[in-house]
């Protein structure tokens, strides 16, 4: 059996939630998303071009911040199920990773001006760990918290869609409202160089994304666990790496790892590209229509996540995963084969780009509802086979998995941005020769990426039917032994 200890911990309810504890919980979203967002749109653009550090080294410091952070991801989440705590074995971690995250976000985009490459590479690379490493000590125990709240098939379609709700709303103010703090009155060819804008965004959002996640921490206390498992015990290491590869072994969460993972490096590389494919190969520089541009992806992702809750009533989850994997990656090509000179849709013209975003929102906005709720249905197949409670463990490895990806795309961004140099500050309205492989690398690529993604989720078989034959069995179990729920 894997890694784990009992406890009298209430076994997660059925169904039942208020609309108000749903909500508070989504609110919690909104700092994940907003830096997620902000993250893929600035930090390659700020450090390469605005601060001067050549895009190889950003790779570098980002990748290795990103691996570094990853393989503490796991280890939190098993923490967090082991832990006992009166604020609760979820909610202990939240309230201080989400007060520090904000300063730290803060920090990452207010670098000193003047500093050597060293020292900004130093720079980045600490307050990049700093951020992801408070990001994630809030993160996988909030997402832990949502499998917790009900193991009802489609209740948790709903809490993860109002999640996702939120989220999104966190997206759209970062995408939209970011190049808005970018004032066309500084004199720059291309006010996105300005370096004042960046400490001013950071402040913003950082603000914000520290307020989120307090109230949500404060707001679901009354719903928290607090576990009363044996921490010494919890302490040795070698349960951490049992429990670790209990959960690779299960062919369900491998099935959803594999394909998340191949998912969010598509996303990331195509999102960590998006100035430079805006800037260069669409050649859009106005910072009200880049602004529409992002709108309209948020925009469209609000409503489809609508559309998305609707549908898995009536749906299994894996189907809806592949059906929008395929439409995005249909999406993502377009914008290479579409886009650009000689081109269908040619250079400079907004319109087209805007409407694709707002249909590509629509499609993508199940892959933010879908998987998070497949891991929470893996938790109770888990605790079937081994008789553990182990949500924090399972959100831990995919978050590893995502970060490992995030690292992956932005190292491959930057050797691409570095093989195929040539832009420069002052060329700002000026398509370098290497314009046609950047929109490539920014639609082709990951559109191939997520083709891929389609065949990873192919073998998950956990669908609704067999969940709930789960929840029937482990109702049984229960009722022999009502104080005997496991935690790992």
């Amino acid at each position: 059996m894997a890694a784990g200890v009992r406890s009298p911990l209430p076994a997660v309810p059925h169904a039942g939630k208020s609309l108000a504890v749903k909500v508070l919980y989504g609110i919690g979203e909104m700092p994940v998303t907003i830096s997620m967002v902000l993250f893929g749109l600035f930090t390659l653009f700020f450090y390469s071009t605005v601060m001067g550090l050549p895009a190889s080294l950003v790779g570098v410091a980002i990748a290795g911040g990103l691996v570094i952070d990853a393989f503490l991801d796991p280890y939190i989440g098993y923490r967090s199920d082991c832990s006992h705590h009166r604020l609760g074995r979820r909610h202990s971690y939240m309230l201080p990773a989400g007060i520090a995250v904000g300063p730290c976000f803060f920090l990452l985009f207010s670098p000193p001006r003047g500093l050597g490459q060293a020292a900004l590479f130093g720079w980045l690379f600490f307050f990049w760990v700093a951020v992801r490493f408070t990001g994630a000590l809030y993160r996988i125990p909030y997402m832990s918290l949502g499998a917790e709240l009900s193991s009802d098939y489609d209740e948790r379609t709903m809490i993860f869609a109002i999640r996702a709700l939120f989220g999104l709303v966190g997206a759209l103010a970062a995408a939209g409202l970011s190049f808005l703090v970018f004032s066309s009155k500084t004199g720059a060819a291309d006010p996105k160089l300005n370096y004042g804008s960046y400490p001013k965004m950071g402040l913003l959002f950082g603000a914000l994304m520290s307020v989120t996640a307090v109230l949500c921490t404060l707001g679901t206390l009354s719903h928290r666990h607090s576990g009363e498992g044996d921490g010494g015990a919890q302490r040795l290491a070698a349960r951490f790496f049992r429990g670790f590869l209990t959960s690779m072994r299960n062919p369900s969460f491998r099935a959803v790892w594999f394909y998340f993972v191949v998912f969010f490096l598509s996303v990331v590389l195509n999102a960590s590209l998006a100035i430079h494919y805006f800037t260069w190969y669409a050649q859009i520089h106005a910072a009200s229509s880049l602004s529409a541009i992002q709108t309209g992806f948020y925009v469209g992702a609000l409503a489809g996540v609508f559309v998305w809750m609707a549908l898995a009533k009536r749906s299994e989850k894996r189907s809806l995963s592949i059906a929008a994997t395929l439409g995005t990656a249909i999406l993502l090509c377009s914008a290479t084969l579409l886009v650009g000179n000689g081109r269908l849709f040619g250079v400079g013209n907004a319109m087209p780009l805007i409407l694709g975003h707002f249909i590509a929102g629509a499609i993508v906005s199940a892959v933010w509802v879908i998987p998070a709720s497949m891991v929470a249905d893996v938790t109770d197949e888990d605790e079937f086979h081994t008789g553990l409670r182990r949500e924090g463990i399972y959100f831990g490895i995919l978050n590893l998995g995502e970060k490992v990806a995030s690292g992956g795309a932005l190292f491959l961004a930057g050797l691409i941005l570095s093989a195929f140099g040539g832009m420069t500050p002052t060329s700002a309205h000026q398509a370098p020769a290497a314009a046609p492989y950047i929109g490539v690398a920014y639609g082709l690529v990951p559109g191939v990426l997520l083709l891929a993604a389609t065949l990873m989720i192919l073998p998950h078989r956990l669908n609704r039917r067999a969940l709930q034959a789960i929840h029937d069995e482990l109702a049984n179990r229960r009722s022999v032994e009502p104080n005997k729920v496991s935690v790992g």
